[in-house]
């Protein structure tokens, strides 16, 4: 088994990190890939193979553009999956329930609704994360679906 974590908010990496490794499928933490931005996780998800993606939606487009968050890279990486054919088990975790600005907002319902709708293919489930003892639970069923490899 091998994870993708695509997450730019260290504290929260670390959170659900941990919260993986103390699973009962037994992940070690050389099989969590971390990347904190949409181009470095395209390219892992085209050279390596993941049994499964954890996406959060707002990241940097690339490595030195850290201060610079696009509010939905993570539904650009979902699209470029989708026309890649790349149908790897995927779930969205967000600490956000609002996304964008002004006009052009969208919330995370609505979201997780167009979503769920348009990845059906592969995306499990868009969350809210609070490391709370339900989002972990959730997160252990999305991995534990999965054997052991």
């Amino acid at each position: 088994m091998k994870i993708l974590l695509i997450e730019d908010n260290r504290e929260k990496a670390e959170q659900i990190s941990s919260s993986i490794l103390s699973f009962k499928c037994n992940i070690t933490e050389s099989q969590i890939d971390l990347v904190d931005n949409k181009a470095e996780a395209i390219e892992l998800i085209t050279t390596k193979n993941y049994s499964h993606i954890i996406l959060d939606m707002s990241l940097p487009i690339h490595k030195n553009d850290q201060l610079d968050i696009k509010h939905l890279a993570g539904k650009d990486i979902l699209i470029f999956m989708r026309h890649k054919r790349l149908f790897i088990p995927t779930i969205v975790l967000t600490q956000h329930d609002v996304f964008g600005q002004q006009d052009t907002f969208i919330g995370l319902n609505n979201l997780r609704e167009e979503l769920t709708t348009r990845f059906r293919k592969f995306l499990n489930a868009v969350l809210f994360w609070d490391n709370s003892q339900q989002c972990q639970n959730e997160l252990e069923s999305f991995i534990g679906g999965v054997e052991n490899d």
